[in-house]
């Protein structure tokens, strides 16, 4: 008898794994960030956006780093992922992050920098005692198994461990599978901005979930 796919999905949420991220996850690091946000880091830092994502991953102590990423894996395979920090790694961070970006991107980083800053200014920007996700991904082959919830939970878990009051996100105006999941887990809309990246005008809305 052909078992169901339910049943298979089910099989394979029970393998689910969560653990830190290493040095060597940095191909699907790249790959589902990208999948987070399909065009907007392309329009942020250019043509290189690829190497420049591996460049701060494998390096410590900034916003980009392995050691701020959780992997869901499956079966032993990476299913997805999701990028954080809190207020205190993003103010201490912050400063680091560019200035490993100045160094990779040269002057295309001076040319870029005013974009950099409203950027920073629209997304990413958090209040103390507030837990950031920054970005969530999962591959289209594991989706509808509760990873993206797995991984939200398992940063909740932590940011209360931490001493966060809130979890916030900014997600794009237009990903409404994204903000119908978030919703569905008790985040709500508080504000609605747009920021205008070389040839493309980027909506997004900021979310927050109160932890208890």
């Amino acid at each position: 008898m052909h078992r169901s796919i339910r049943e298979h999905c089910l099989d394979m949420k029970k393998e689910i794994i969560m653990r830190r991220a290493l040095p060597g996850d940095v191909e699907d690091f790249v790959s589902l960030i990208i999948l987070s946000a399909p065009l907007f880091f392309k329009k942020l830092y250019g043509n290189r956006f690829k190497s420049i994502l591996q460049y701060l991953f494998l390096h410590q102590h900034n916003l980009f780093s392995f050691n701020h990423v959780y992997f869901a894996e499956s079966g032993g395979k990476k299913a997805g992922m999701i990028l954080e920090y809190d207020w205190r790694f993003k103010k201490q961070e912050d400063l680091r992050t560019g200035l490993l970006l100045l160094k990779y991107m040269e002057l295309n980083f001076i040319k870029r920098l005013p974009l950099f800053l409203k950027v920073r200014d629209v997304t990413g920007w958090i209040n103390r005692e507030e837990h950031y996700i920054s970005n969530v991904a999962v591959y289209p082959e594991y989706r509808g198994m509760g990873i993206g919830t797995d991984l939200i939970a398992k940063v909740e878990m932590k940011a209360r461990k931490n001493g966060a009051k809130k979890v916030v996100l900014d997600v794009e105006v237009e990903n409404l599978k994204a903000i119908k999941l978030y919703k569905k887990l008790g985040y709500a809309i508080v504000k609605e901005s747009s920021i205008r990246v070389p040839g493309e005008l980027f909506y997004f809305y900021r979310m927050y979930k109160k932890l208890k």
